[in-house]
Parts: C-alpha cells; structure tokens; sequence
C-alpha cells in the first residue's frame, strides 16, 4: 500500500514521461540561470573599476567668453556633465557661467547678487554651485553664495568669517562657526538653520576644534585637487563628519541632521594628523615615537595599533587612507627629508615600509599611491601596493583622474597665464602619454574629470577634450 502522504499518487513509468521531461528542462533552466547570474556578479565584483583610459591629445571644445575686460581672478569647477565657470567682475561681483562639459554649449550666465574685494573659490554640487568669497583676516566677513544649478539664479547667501569653515554635501551646508563656537548646518536649498551643536570643551573652557569630512571609496575614486582633497566628497552614501575638540576628544556627526553618532575620549590633539574614511578613523600624534591607531566608527571598541615607530626620531608627516582598512603615512627622521619613508598597513597584516627621499605629499590611488616631491624640482612617483615604483621621478605635479588615472602638468600649476604641456597616466601601469599643451591658461584655476579640462586663459575659459571616451 502507498506509504504516509502518498494516498492517490500515481507511480512514474521508468525513464519519465513528457511531464517529467519538462519539469528537467524547467529545473536545467532555473541551475543555468543562477550560474549565469553567479558569473555576472563575479565578473562584476572583480571587474576593473577604473580602466585605464583612452588618452588622445588636447582637442579644444569651447572658448567662453569673460566679459569686455580682462578679469583680475577666475575660478573654475567640473562636476559630471557640467563645467562652472566664474570670474570677476568690475563692481566686484561674481558672474558664474554654466556650460555643458560634453559639448561645450554655455547653458546659463549669471552674475551674484553679492559683492566681495576678492574670491576663494566655486564649489559644484549636485544641482547647485557655491561661490565663497575670500577675506584678508581672521574676523574679517566674506559672504558664501549659493546659486541654483539649472538656472544659476542665486538663492541665498550668508556672511562668515574669514577663519569660518565650510562643507558642502548634496543638500546641507555645514559652517564650522568660529566666533560662535559652534557647528551649524544649513540647508542647501534655502540657507535655513537645519541644525546647531556647541563644540566640545577643554577644562578651561576652550572651544577650539578641527574638522574633517568622512571619505568614502566613491570619493577616493573620483577626481581631486591639487591639494588631493577630493573635488565630489559627497557621493558614496553617508554624510558624515568627525571633529577634534580642545578636550581631545572625537565624534562622529551625521551632517543631514546634526546628530552626535559616537563620541570617544582622549584621542587626538588639535595639531595631531587625523583621516576618517569609510568605517575607520585613523590617528597618528604629531611627535617622535608616534603610534598609528584605528578606531572603528560603528563601535565604542578600543582602538587597533596599526603602528608603533619604535624610535623617537620618527615622526609622521602626512597621513592618508589607501584602500580598504588600510592606512599609508610619511614619516620622516629627525627631520632630515632625505630620510623619509612610506609606511603601509593594513588591518590584520604586517607592515611594509619603504624609502621615499624628499617626498611631502601622498595621493591614494586604491593601493597604489602618488609620492609627490616639491624641490628641488617637483616630481611625482607612482607606488604599487607593495611599495614598487611603476613611474619613478616624473617632472611636474600630478592630479587625480580616478583610482587608475591621472593628469601630470609637466610645471607646477601658477595663477599667470601661460602654456602648460599635460600628460595621462596609467596608475597600474605607469604608462605616460602625451597630451600636448593649453594653451595661455592660468594653469591654477583649471579643474577636471575623466574628459574634459576647463581653465581660465588671459580674457576668457577654455575646455579641452584628453579622452576618446
């Protein structure tokens, strides 16, 4: 008789009849599938984030005009499919031009309802751009503008300080408020207070801070500054900031809202070198003998010493996050720059070090990362993960494309307009080609993404093209 739960069931006749063929087929389509979707996201995962590009030579795309008189100061910033353009005007306005950074058509032309003696810089942000003014003192008051992207009319605009800080996300400003000792978020839209926290305080009262945005790998992975301060540090997701406080104190604040997400005790002095990005906050004292520490922002846990220097001569001079839970620092002996090092760690593994003379500046490419060395001439250097070089010595000052791309200006980038021979870099590689030259450009205003370079010349902009991207 048929077993437990089989009353009624009809046997299968040996070899399967045509329903059992299918329900094969059907079960044979369902396994490929899933192997074909296993593959895709294996492909994806290990794919090339950053593939080198397809470097050509400088083609011009569009000159924008700059109004009837020489400008005395232009600025420039590129953000995805758009190029902001900005110059000053006689009556110390700011006229900000907005052009479309594929095909070089002016979209929109402006000038601020605000005036100032002098400019700092342009900000691009989704959907909006910022303009801040510079000031000659500490308490001397510049105004911060803020334009709407589409039309560039101006939405509002707030007077600061001249030592006053600000950070930018997609849709709050944060101000580090010296004079009132404070942080305050303000909403991108309208200029409205969204939030305020009073900073920490030391035993006598002091309220000195410093503040750092959170990196992210999307931001590591775009383009950046000169100063290798990514140029779109909002994408990736989270906005978040840490500040150091005069008790030495560091928390971790939300900008959207303000809130304190987690605070630590007895970390960090004001001067020490301090990097947050991702899921990690490193920390290296500013003295001989230093330890590199990592304290994890989801957890109260103590903090991982990366690092000991073991030698009082030692101590750090530039601090940065190069990949995943991994941290590269200079450390120099005694000062003698001859002598300065590359020190690598990551999380769980041994240290690596190696010999870097003269180098001041380090840019994270992923694992790789760009030595930069100023004098006696400036030069760069591109690092494997293992500390190998794949470019050595390269004359003039690189900036960061992507993770796997760079720009190199053959000569350090000046506010006099001149010529400016460029080249492309493969990071993996170290493959240099070359671009050619911009021409009658004030090399220091240029800004860039993967395509396109935008400059301020003599009496007007000028866009090229680098890629056939």
């Amino acid at each position: 008789p048929p077993g437990p739960g089989l009353a009624g069931a009809t046997p299968t006749p040996t070899g399967g009849g045509p329903r059992w063929r299918r329900a094969r087929w059907v079960v044979l389509g369902a396994v490929l599938a899933l192997v074909g979707v296993a593959t895709a996201a294996t492909l994806y995962l290990t794919r090339d984030r950053y593939p080198d590009l397809a470097f050509d030579s400088l083609r011009e795309l569009s000159r924008p005009p700059a109004g009837a008189e020489r400008p005395v100061g232009v600025w420039t910033a590129v953000l995805d499919d758009r190029a902001y353009l900005a110059f000053s005007l006689p009556d110390d306005r700011l006229e900000v031009v907005a052009v479309d950074a594929v095909s070089g058509d002016e979209l929109w032309r402006r000038p601020t309802d605000v005036r100032a003696d002098d400019w700092e810089a342009i900000i691009a942000v989704p959907g909006a751009v910022a303009v801040l003014a510079d000031a000659p003192g500490d308490s001397t008051l510049r105004p911060l503008a803020v334009l709407d992207g589409r039309t560039g009319k101006q939405r509002w605009q707030r007077d600061l300080r001249g030592d006053d800080e600000v950070y930018v996300a997609d849709d709050t400003a944060v101000l580090v408020d010296r004079a009132g000792e404070q942080l305050v978020g303000l909403r991108l839209s309208n200029g409205s207070t969204r939030w305020t926290e009073p900073n920490p305080r030391d035993q006598y009262a002091g309220a000195r801070t410093v503040v750092r945005p959170v990196g992210s790998d999307a931001a590591a992975g775009g383009p950046a500054f000169l100063d290798g301060r990514p140029r779109d540090p909002w994408t990736g997701k989270g906005r978040r900031l840490v500040q150091v406080g005069a008790d030495r104190s560091v928390r971790l604040l939300d900008m959207a809202s303000g809130r304190v997400l987690r605070q630590w005790g007895s970390v960090a002095d004001l001067d020490d070198l301090v990097v947050a990005h991702e899921d990690r906050l490193y920390v290296a004292a500013n003295e001989g003998g230093y330890q590199l520490l990592a304290y994890d922002l989801g957890s109260d846990a103590e903090p991982v010493v990366l690092h000991r220097s073991g030698n009082d001569e030692y101590r750090p001079k530039e601090l940065v996050a190069c990949g995943a839970r991994r941290a590269c620092l200079l450390q120099v002996p005694n000062n003698d720059v001859a002598r300065t090092e590359v020190v690598a760690v990551t999380e769980g593994e041994r240290m690596i070090r190696w010999s870097a003379p003269g180098v001041t500046g380090l840019l994270p490419l992923g694992e790789q990362l760009l030595a930069q060395r100023e004098s006696p001439e400036p030069t760069v250097t591109v690092f494997d993960a293992a500390g190998k070089a794949v470019l050595r010595d390269r004359g003039g000052v690189a900036v960061r494309l992507d993770a796997g791309n760079l720009l190199v200006f053959a000569k350090a980038p000046s506010v006099v307009a001149d010529n400016r021979v460029l080249a492309g870099v493969w990071a993996e590689s170290g493959k240099v080609d070359e671009l050619g030259e911009l021409q009658d450009v004030r090399s220091s205003s240029c800004s860039w993404n993967t395509h396109v370079i935008a400059c301020g010349a003599e009496k007007d902009f000028v866009l090229y093209r680098f890629t056939d991207d």
